[in-house]
């Protein structure tokens, strides 16, 4: 019997964490979704410098053809490189009258800060 019990512990330990991130009021989805290749708090300053314009702190868009981030199946469900490639090289959602620029307008992004901020963005607003 204990060892069930340490069973149920451990397996709903994830649950009680993220429970108790959401009651404190943290905007983070603690998730990387399976990308490894970059550095969220950095992606955090590339983020707040570049794509905020458009994006919003809540991710939800600003602009018409931005996409809304924390939209369940949404753009942060595709395949990891579908994302890099949509922020490297600019993107235009079919049917909407505005295009994502490459690298968000901002010439000066290196390929790690795209992959910053690719994982800050599942950080933030999760896997879709």
């Amino acid at each position: 019997m204990q060892t069930k019990n340490k069973a149920v512990t451990v397996a709903a330990a994830p649950l009680l964490v993220a429970a108790a991130m959401l009651v404190a009021g943290s905007t983070s989805a603690v998730a990387d979704c399976g990308f490894s290749d970059g550095d969220a708090a950095k992606g955090d300053k590339v983020y707040h410098t570049t794509c905020v314009a458009c994006h919003r702190e809540n991710g939800r868009g600003a602009v018409p053809g931005a996409p809304d981030f924390t939209k369940k199946g949404g753009v942060l469900s595709e395949p990891h490189s579908a994302l890099t490639m949509h922020i490297k090289n600019g993107f235009h959602s079919p049917g909407k009258p505005l295009a994502m620029p490459p690298k968000g307008g901002n010439p000066n992004l290196t390929d790690q800060d795209i992959k910053d901020v690719h994982a800050y963005l599942h950080h933030r607003f999760g896997c879709g």
